[in-house]
């Protein structure tokens, strides 16, 4: 019962949050902001999830998964709120830090909060779920935030005139941060018990296994981060796509994506986790190595689809992995690890992406990423055999 209480909070925060982000940029630029500042505004955010995350995992090992829970979505809904009603340059940027500060809490808590509610066995399906729920709440919202502004116009409950198409944003923005607030109510019905760890002994693991498993989510992440931020860049220049045809792959890529999530765990059941989780990675490199080729751009998003699928596919397997060979009292340090890891990771690898593209086009760049994914395959299986059908719980000392 308490999976599903945690399933509905989850759910609930997704919505809200995926009604803001589709808005939040539209509302700058009626601001009069440009992309430039946007970016700005996008790389603080990711500085400040970059430097959250390992005292994200202090405070949930310190304070107990419920308070830290709770105070990363009150937190993230109150500077979500608070990005919409700043308009200065300065004050837009801190908020922006602010907000991947906070958010890195309750990034690091999902995890750990899963690994208790669920017995070893059945964490793959409770991981599918988690994630199948935040796409399919990533779709419901951004469908829902699409038509807020045109609801709050045609319902007169903004400001008329020549601020009316930016005060309708705003008020939407709000609605989104109001939807992702109310996270908070199911939570309180959370029972989680509080694990921290003996006097004297780190939050943090360090065990060998720990030491593995942060390379090849590395090396992984460097794949995982340098594509996507550019897809509709690639199919505008590529195809001459239309924001229309572009918006259809992206939908479609997001419906493959829950199916893919969700038939993840008979595909662990069958091959075990680290063949199982390897399996995915070479299959989304795979894919995205028959990208460039493609001179229509119907097979191009079919490929692309497949591409995403399979590079979310693995997240069940990769937490539940994780979640089995840490102690209780260390998830929310290893949690804070593994998303340290991923953000820097991830941050570096769309950079390089972006900075190699003007000089060697988007079909080298797209190849040498998918021979870092079929690396990171190679590396993950390579580092991690044996670990997954092990219950034997590794702690570590100071």
């Amino acid at each position: 019962m308490s999976l599903w209480i945690f399933l509905l909070a989850a759910s609930l925060f997704n919505a809200g949050l995926s009604i803001y982000f589709l808005l939040y940029n539209l509302y700058l630029l009626d601001l009069g902001f440009n992309e430039s500042f946007l970016g700005i505004l996008w790389g603080a955010m990711t500085v400040g999830s970059i430097c959250g995350s390992m005292p994200a995992g202090w405070l949930a090992s310190r304070w107990g998964l419920g308070p830290a829970l709770r105070l990363g979505y009150a937190g993230a809904a109150a500077v979500c709120a608070l990005r919409a009603w700043a308009t200065g340059r300065l004050a837009l940027a801190a908020l922006a830090f602010l907000g991947g500060l906070i958010s890195s809490l309750w990034v690091v808590c999902v995890a750990p909060v899963v690994a208790q509610l669920t017995p070893e066995s059945r964490r793959p399906r409770a991981f599918s779920l988690v994630f199948a729920l935040g796409i399919g709440m990533g779709i419901i919202g951004g469908l829902l935030g699409g038509k807020l502004p045109e609801w709050v116009l045609y319902w007169n409950l903004g400001p008329l005139g020549p601020e009316s198409a930016r005060a309708s944003k705003q008020l939407a923005l709000w609605m989104g941060s109001g939807l992702a607030a109310l996270a908070l109510v199911p939570t309180l019905w959370l029972k989680l018990s509080r694990a921290a760890p003996e006097e004297g002994k780190s939050n943090y693991p360090r065990t060998p296994f720990m030491l593995r498993f942060l390379a090849a989510g590395a090396v992984w992440n460097l794949f995982v981060g340098a594509f996507p931020p550019f897809f509709n860049a690639y199919f505008a220049r590529r195809f001459s796509a239309g924001t229309a045809e572009i918006g259809l792959a992206y939908s479609v890529s997001q419906l493959a994506q829950v199916t893919a999530v969700l038939v993840a765990p008979m595909l662990f059941a069958r091959l075990g986790l680290v063949t199982g989780i390897a399996a995915t990675q070479a299959a989304a490199a795979l894919l995205l190595a028959l990208v460039p080729p493609m001179r229509a751009m119907a097979p191009a998003a079919a490929l692309y689809s497949g591409y995403m699928a399979f590079l979310w596919m693995s997240e069940p397997g990769w937490n539940s992995l994780l979640m089995n060979q840490v102690a209780p009292e260390q998830r929310s340090g290893a949690s804070a690890m593994n998303f340290f890891v991923i953000y820097s990771t991830q941050a570096l690898a769309a950079a390089s992406f972006g900075a190699a593209v003007p000089r060697l086009g988007y079909s080298v760049v797209i190849m040498s990423t998918a021979a870092v994914g079929l690396s990171a395959a190679w590396v993950f299986r390579r580092l991690l055999a044996g670990t997954a059908d092990s219950t034997t719980l590794q702690t570590s000392s100071r």
